[in-house]
């Protein structure tokens, strides 16, 4: 019998879901008849829906206990060999309840629970202190994988893709720069005053260069159509769509990134996308650079030394941005 895999990806978190597409096709080259299913959220669902290698989604559109354990249940009747889990929460109420709705044979997991089942496999490491591919790349190892390099395989909507695609391709002279200023917190946020500095600063070594926008919500759409467009002719907001698609997709094909967001930086990374990204202090405290930050052959890291990832001054992300621009390989960390 081909063994049945579910993978967890229900915290509906876009970076980690990015980093996850990496071991689809991978697991798959060890045991071809491998049957995949994962159970996931409805924003990150994009990353899995057209993978060929996934057969099974189990959605859960939303937070609620019953949600969630609806998901569960419809997980539980494919009757999984193995539920893998990266993340080191394991402790936590929703991991615990997702796990005993689904009922699989062994649990593969990166940290130790407190309640430990007889079957449970816990692959041990110095995961606090380095890059989350590592644990993806462990569990590869663990089945026999002799992958030499763990890339993300992000497979995008082939309709999305081409409508994009041609759009790009009739300005395809034109270089193109996405700037995203959202992050997941307030400190993480870069205001719409900040971005347009960076705009004019930008426009003076970058003259024919377009700079896309992305927008985070439509309400943030609405904002940043009212405020920038009149700064710059060459200049786009990039439209707010519920589905990530679209943007997974612009990042696809443009030539640079700056972004104060980890998911674009994954995003980024995936088609080795220069990417500059723009971090809070808490990334120090956290090791959140090290642990979620950029894993390609092209990237810079800014931290700031003071709370507020406005910190970051003008000069210091210009200087890093054109530092990055001028080498087809660098990987650097700045702390301010």
């Amino acid at each position: 019998m081909p063994p049945k895999i579910l993978l967890l990806a229900h915290d509906n978190k876009i970076g980690d879901s990015i980093i996850l597409t990496g071991l689809l096709s991978a697991i798959c080259k060890v045991w071809p008849k491998a049957e995949i299913g994962i159970l996931c959220g409805g924003d990150n669902l994009a990353l899995y829906k057209n993978h060929p290698d996934v057969k099974w989604l189990h959605i859960s559109h939303s937070r609620s206990i019953l949600i969630r354990a609806y998901a569960s249940l419809m997980a539980r009747s494919k009757k999984y060999d193995y539920l893998v889990y990266f993340g080191l929460d394991v402790n936590k109420s929703s991991f615990k309840k997702i796990c005993g709705l689904v009922n699989v044979k062994q649990r593969i997991l990166f940290a130790n629970p407190i309640k430990k089942n007889n079957s449970d496999l816990v692959l041990e490491g110095p995961w606090s202190n380095c890059h989350i591919s590592n644990r993806h790349f462990t569990f590869l190892r663990w089945i026999g994988s002799k992958l030499k390099n763990y890339h993300y395989d992000i497979r995008l909507d082939p309709n999305i893709e081409k409508l994009i695609h041609n759009k790009f391709n009739k300005s395809k002279s034109i270089k193109k720069i996405i700037i995203n200023g959202k992050g997941s917190s307030k400190d993480k946020c870069l205001s719409n005053d900040w971005i347009n500095r960076l705009i004019i600063n930008l426009r003076m070594f970058y003259p024919k260069h377009q700079f896309l926008i992305l927008s985070t919500s439509k309400k943030d759409e609405i904002n940043l159509l009212k405020e920038l467009p009149k700064l710059d002719n060459n200049l786009k907001i990039i439209p707010y769509h519920d589905a990530i698609d679209s943007n997974l997709t612009v990042i696809k094909y443009v030539d640079a990134v700056i972004t104060a967001d980890t998911y674009v930086v994954h995003a980024a990374c995936a088609w080795n996308v220069p990417v500059l990204a723009l971090y809070s202090i808490h990334a120090i405290r956290d090791n959140h650079h090290i642990i979620f930050g950029p894993n390609s052959k092209r990237y810079a890291q800014i931290i700031p030394s003071k709370k507020g990832i406005e910190a970051i001054s003008i000069k210091e992300t210009l200087n890093a941005f054109q530092h990055l621009m001028k080498h087809k390989k660098i990987q650097y960390c700045k702390y301010l």
